[in-house]
């Protein structure tokens, strides 16, 4: 295993011992993305998204002492999405109280906001996270392969057919199936690494 990778678990271990900057450093590195999507899907602007992203960050790094890693019970991914949507909600429930003004699209997001369940937490905190870590890993391999399979590939994602991606490279259909294929394991294999290191 690459030195640079921890397991989640681990990461979550040393950030709550203190044992190293490097350690929330990683966790930056691979969460920040994560949250700032989260954010965004909550339907916050990307200005307010990205201040909003440093108060969940210092959030999580008060919060970590005190969080115990139990996967059977609550994933990490959902415990940071709860503090993701806490965090949003005291932010514009503050807004609007200093303020004191009526906003329809502030209103409506804190109610929003408001009313989103733990259940609901948990499914978007898959959904943001199956995207985040399958671009996540093709960022990670798609420098390994040729630029005519990595194209078939990105045609596929964009739902063109095989027929269609032949035409537009000039290449016969079988190679197309044969570059999306060895895409697909490599793919599958990078995703399976990303979700046990950083928690899938």
């Amino acid at each position: 295993m690459s030195e640079q990778y921890n397991t989640r678990e681990t990461l979550l271990q040393k950030l709550q011992k203190a044992e190293d900057e490097h350690s929330w450093d990683d966790f930056v590195k691979y969460y920040e993305g994560y949250i700032y999507v989260v954010i965004r899907s909550f339907g916050v602007d990307m200005t307010t998204s990205k201040d909003l992203l440093q108060d969940v960050l210092v959030k999580v790094w008060k919060a970590l002492p005190k969080f115990e890693y139990q996967n059977e019970k609550c994933r990490f991914r959902t415990w940071l999405c709860v503090l993701i949507r806490n965090t949003t909600y005291n932010y514009f429930k503050s807004k609007a109280n200093r303020q004191n003004l009526q906003n329809v699209s502030g209103d409506n997001l804190l109610e929003t906001l408001h009313m989103i369940s733990e259940p609901e937490i948990d499914k978007i905190a898959e959904l943001e996270w199956k995207s985040y870590v399958s671009n996540m890993a093709w960022s990670n391999v798609k420098d390994s392969f040729s630029d005519i399979a990595r194209l078939s590939f990105e045609d596929s994602i964009n739902e063109l057919d095989n027929v269609a991606i032949a035409k537009k490279h000039d290449i016969p259909e079988s190679s197309v199936r044969v570059h999306k294929s060895r895409v697909r394991k490599v793919m599958i294999k990078e995703i399976a690494r990303l979700n046990l290191e950083l928690g899938g």
